[in-house]
Formats: structure tokens, C-alpha cells, sequence
């Protein structure tokens, strides 16, 4: 049954910023957009610490977004823990920065639920960046601190 509801979820087509693609959200959707860019002030940190994670590129939402750890659950352009609770943390990261660009609360749930059910290394790049900046904004960075030159590259 859930499998037949994810199944009818991802198959809605984005035709306005009310309603997001779940498999591949568009970059010219105006509130993926928005809520996919990295702030100017964290944005040497991010590309540092994607670099370091996953090899990833910022400006490629796709880029590494299916990378996996041999070692542990991290997964993703920013090799989130899954099996630590990031995937449900996640998930509702990615709700609170659709609601800050203004998606419905509706729509940014239905987000959540597929994020919560799927695996992070499944996960759209730009919900994987959404994730991570969200973190960010809440102090989260430390998330990501390993003692190396991403760390000066924090904004004060």
C-alpha cells in the first residue's frame, strides 16, 4: 500500500511552486531554487566540506548525490549518517527550509514523508543541499567540523 502511494506521489507533475517533484525537483521551480542555494556567507565552507565529503560540486545539484561510505551509513553529497537518525532529522530539515521559502505546509509534509521513507543516497541533490544548509542555519555545522581547513572557513 505505501509502496503504491509513494508510487502515485512521485509521479505529480511540478507545475507551480505549490507542488515539488519528489524524484527530481527543477532547478527553474523558484522555491527549490531558493531553498536548494547555499547563502553567500557559508557558501566557501559548503564547497570546501562537499569537496572533502563526497567530491561533489555545489553548483550540480546531481553531483555526487548517490555517493555511499564503504565504512558506515553516510550517504550523499554530504555523506549524512542514515542510520543515526539523519534521514528522519533530515527529512524534517528539509521541511522547515521549504516552509522558510514559502511552500505550503501541506506540500512541504508530503516532501518529508518521501524523504523519511527513502534512502539519503536516493535523495535529489537539492534535498540533500536543503538538509544540509537548514542544519547550518541551526548551528549544525559542527556537524561537518573535522579539524581541517573547512573549519576556518566558518563565517564569524
Amino acid at each position: 500500500m505505501i509502496d503504491t502511494l509513494m508510487h502515485a506521489a512521485v509521479e505529480v507533475a511540478m507545475d507551480s511552486d505549490r507542488t515539488v517533484n519528489l524524484t527530481r525537483p527543477s532547478r527553474s521551480h523558484s522555491v527549490v531554487r531558493e531553498a536548494a542555494t547555499v547563502p553567500a556567507k557559508w557558501r566557501a565552507f559548503a564547497e570546501c566540506v562537499l569537496r572533502r565529503e563526497s567530491g561533489g560540486v555545489l553548483d550540480n545539484w546531481q553531483s555526487r548525490e548517490d555517493a555511499r561510505s564503504g565504512a558506515s551509513s553516510a550517504s550523499g553529497r554530504w555523506q549524512m549518517l542514515d542510520a543515526s537518525g539523519w534521514r528522519d532529522g533530515g527529512a524534517w530539515l528539509v521541511f522547515k527550509r521549504l516552509r522558510s521559502v514559502g511552500l505550503s505546509r501541506d506540500e512541504a509534509h508530503r516532501v518529508r514523508r518521501y524523504l523519511a521513507a527513502t534512502p539519503i543516497y536516493r535523495w535529489d541533490g537539492a534535498f540533500q543541499d536543503m538538509a544540509f544548509i537548514q542544519s547550518v542555519r541551526e548551528g549544525g555545522w559542527q556537524n561537518w567540523r573535522n579539524g581541517d581547513r573547512c573549519d576556518g572557513l566558518v563565517p564569524r
